[in-house]
């Protein structure tokens, strides 16, 4: 069999994975896409389009043989994990067209963002290179980081004071507590994390929001226009690589002067783990996420997050992490040398209030920014230690007892909490996770968004569900109330690992049952030409997910397909009797399938 050719392409918002059956019907299947104006995915997107062939360039030699050379049956498959992926070589690609820009607007910088996706023959070597020489794939990982940000003139030494966080769960919120955090002290702020839900423009924030699109556009075109002058197509950092050297680039240019970076996939050999002395390292909750990158154990697991630990460097984690996953990392603190230190609890510093966060598992995550956010001030000399810590009339001089080098911090150094990091955490917002919506129309319908995706975030998003079901405001009108859970998973994911806590918990009345599930199929609702359409696709993922939640279930749920987050949403609506009812909704399984809806749910709110 001829091997695969393959072709990837990135909308605005998500990465699609076009792959035709065999190189000898490539050409026929993509004549056959222009003139149906039509491309479908296998998995849980799908798109219609016209073809732009400055944008759909890259051609790819892939070691996948075929499986069918009949072009009519040509497979568009969704790579959910093309983005994270982001320590992808580059080494094995044999041709690699990027797009040509015309001109240096917002809008041509997102289309030539969108072609430096790496095919999916590409990550899938990488794949095998990470697990199996791993000593070989982080020095050329590294090496490749370096010399893009010799180039650059991006300083990796003492230009930027690094806050690096790593983990399975709670990550992004984690870095979210730690900008606003440091913000609220006086501090620039520069945030970059991954991925982003309505625009590629939230990875990067400065001073807690989304650069513009006139900075965006601005230094995409510094950092696109020096490193097409020092290397061919083939040698151009991939989606995430670039990136992350633009908000470096960004970020140093812009004099931030905390920069808290969160890592992509793993950590060792993560793209972003390229500072040698960055102040301070966080490992937010460990699980099973990516297994054929990390590991097949939660020590594999553990092992490649801490990775990011740096000698003579403090390094903070969760008092939650699994036994097996601790170890990893008391042991990798003492062969690195990086004192490690349990955070302690938010009550443990005398605050048992609300913070701005849902969810106990926010509680830990707020633990673990608070030590980091301590830690980093603890040695930035732009604003005397009193002037942070001493308007608290409690607190004189118990913070002067931190010592950084053995990093022998307790929340008796830091407590009672002053009044700006009160604030910092009771007013932090960090989209799709753990968030309450309501729509201004319809004040009866409230929408509930997570984006957890794992069996162990499954856990924490149903406990989050019972405080909402079961607070004493929902109780005294349970009975006038009804409940919709709206779910789908990507990346390859087993939906019964995900569903099986929430129907337990319904077999046990520990929650109410729900009146109505659907399974949306998960559309990308923005192209990069004018003229394209969204078109209905079969939907077989969807009624697999709906036959597993009827087999937990044993069909005691009503359970429906649909055929698209929007048709869900309205049908929703539809059912509420346009807002009359009182309708609680949960959305949950995917970060893209809560990017969907917020989209849907904010309308001309939403940024692109």
């Amino acid at each position: 069999m001829n091997s695969v050719k393959r072709f990837l392409f990135d909308t605005t918002h998500q990465h699609l994975l076009f792959s035709s059956s065999s190189s000898s019907s490539l050409s026929r299947s993509f004549i056959q896409c222009s003139r149906n104006n039509r491309l479908q995915c296998s998995s849980n997107l799908f798109i219609n389009r016209s073809i732009d062939k400055n944008i759909i360039k890259r051609s790819i030699s892939g070691n996948t043989t075929a499986a069918n050379s009949n072009s009519s049956n040509s497979n568009f498959t969704l790579n959910h994990s093309s983005d994270a992926l982001n320590s992808n070589s580059n080494k094995n690609i044999v041709d690699m067209n990027i797009h040509i820009p015309v001109d240096n607007t917002y809008e041509e910088a997102i289309n030539t963002l969108l072609s430096l996706q790496s095919n999916q023959g590409v990550i899938l070597s990488w794949i095998n290179q990470r697990k199996n020489d791993k000593e070989g794939a982080t020095k050329i990982l590294l090496e490749d980081m370096l010399g893009y940000c010799r180039v650059l003139n991006i300083n990796l030494n003492d230009k930027q004071s690094v806050i690096h966080v790593a983990g399975t769960k709670g990550k992004g919120s984690t870095c979210a507590l730690v900008e606003s955090l440091i913000r609220n002290q006086g501090f620039s702020t520069g945030l970059f994390t991954s991925p982003h839900l309505l625009s590629p423009r939230e990875r990067i924030r400065i001073n807690g929001d989304m650069i513009s699109k006139e900075l965006f556009t601005k230094y995409f075109w510094i950092v696109w226009d020096t490193l097409r002058q020092n290397y061919k197509d083939q040698e151009m950092p991939n989606f995430f690589k670039f990136l992350t050297l633009l908000a470096l680039k960004t970020f140093q240019e812009e004099n931030i002067e905390c920069t808290i970076l969160e890592v992509g996939i793993g950590g060792r050999m993560d793209s972003t783990n390229i500072f040698p002395r960055p102040v301070a390292t966080g490992i937010s909750a460990l699980g099973y996420d990516h297994m054929n990158v990390l590991g097949d154990t939660l020590q594999e697991i553990a092992g490649e997050k801490a990775g990011i630990m740096k000698t003579d460097i403090p390094v903070f984690t969760v008092s939650s992490q699994p036994s097996e996953a601790m170890e990893v990392l008391v042991k990798q603190s003492k062969t690195m040398s990086s004192p490690l230190c349990v955070a302690p609890s938010l009550s443990e510093y005398g605050f048992n209030d609300k913070i701005s966060l849902d969810g106990q598992h926010q509680r830990e995550n707020c633990a673990l920014a608070l030590a980091l956010a301590n830690c980093w001030l603890s040695k930035q000399t732009k604003i005397p230690l009193e002037n942070i810590y001493s308007n608290v009339e409690e607190n004189k001089h118990q913070y002067k007892q931190y010592q950084y080098n053995i990093n022998n911090y307790s929340s008796a150094f830091f407590k009672p909490l002053s009044p700006s990091i009160q604030k910092a955490i009771t007013t932090c917002e960090w989209a799709g996770r753990a968030q309450h919506y309501v729509m201004d129309q319809y004040p009866n319908i409230d929408f509930y968004l997570d984006g957890a995706h794992t069996p162990e975030s499954s856990l924490v998003c149903l406990e989050w569900w019972k405080t909402v079901v079961n607070s004493s405001a929902t109780k005294d009108s349970d009975k006038d109330t009804h409940y919709i859970f709206v779910y789908n998973s990507t990346g390859g994911r087993n939906p019964k690992s995900f569903l099986q806590p929430f129907i337990t918990s319904i077999k046990d009345k520990e929650i109410p049952m729900f009146d109505l599930s659907i399974i949306p199929s998960i559309t990308i609702d923005k192209t990069l030409d004018k003229n394209s359409m969204l078109v209905e696709k079969a939907q077989v993922w969807e009624d697999f997910v709906v036959k597993c939640f009827n087999e937990l279930s044993e069909d005691s749920c009503k359970v429906v397909a649909s055929k698209n987050v929007d048709n869900c949403l309205e049908s929703i609506i539809e059912y509420s009797d346009n807002g009359k009812k009182k309708v609680k909704v949960l959305v949950t399984g995917s970060l893209y399938l809560v990017g969907n809806a917020l989209k849907f749910l904010m309308k001309d709110k939403a940024f692109n």
